[in-house]
């Protein structure tokens, strides 16, 4: 299966986010811990994440073949912008996890790690499709 129109795009963000959302609310944080909840919604978040990147195409992308390990986006300038706002997010959380009291700075400090590295895999892969000459 491969997403290439912005509505599925769209709906898989929003229903991915939905139903990790739902599930963290009404599940997770009612039967574990909060550093096991916090945990567990990294893995999954990091989950859909990397089946979205291996799912979606672009519209002048090879459909059939699976993206190479690196390829994050079909053109450069999509990755530069969601590697720049997986930056500030990560950005966000560091200064979450510094201004926290330390038994409070766990939740930020792994959201910083999980933006910090999604952030270098989106960046990473534009640098090297704008190297490919990818039109952006």
């Amino acid at each position: 299966m491969r997403i290439v129109t912005i509505t599925g795009k769209i709906t898989y963000i929003i229903g991915g986010y939905a139903l990790l959302l739902v599930l963290n609310v009404f599940v997770f944080q009612q039967f574990v811990n909060a550093t096991i909840d916090v945990m567990i919604v990294a893995v999954l978040n990091t989950a859909y994440v990397l089946i979205g990147v291996r799912i979606f195409r672009g519209a002048d992308e090879n459909r059939q073949d699976p993206r190479a390990w690196w390829r994050a986006t079909a053109r450069p300038a999509a990755g530069f912008w969601i590697g720049a706002g997986l930056a500030v997010a990560a950005g966000i959380s560091l200064l979450g996890a510094l201004a926290s009291d330390p038994e409070d700075s766990f939740v930020p400090a792994v959201a910083f790690v999980v933006y910090a590295v999604f952030a270098a895999f989106y960046l990473h892969s534009s640098f090297r499709l704008r190297a490919l000459d990818i039109a952006p």
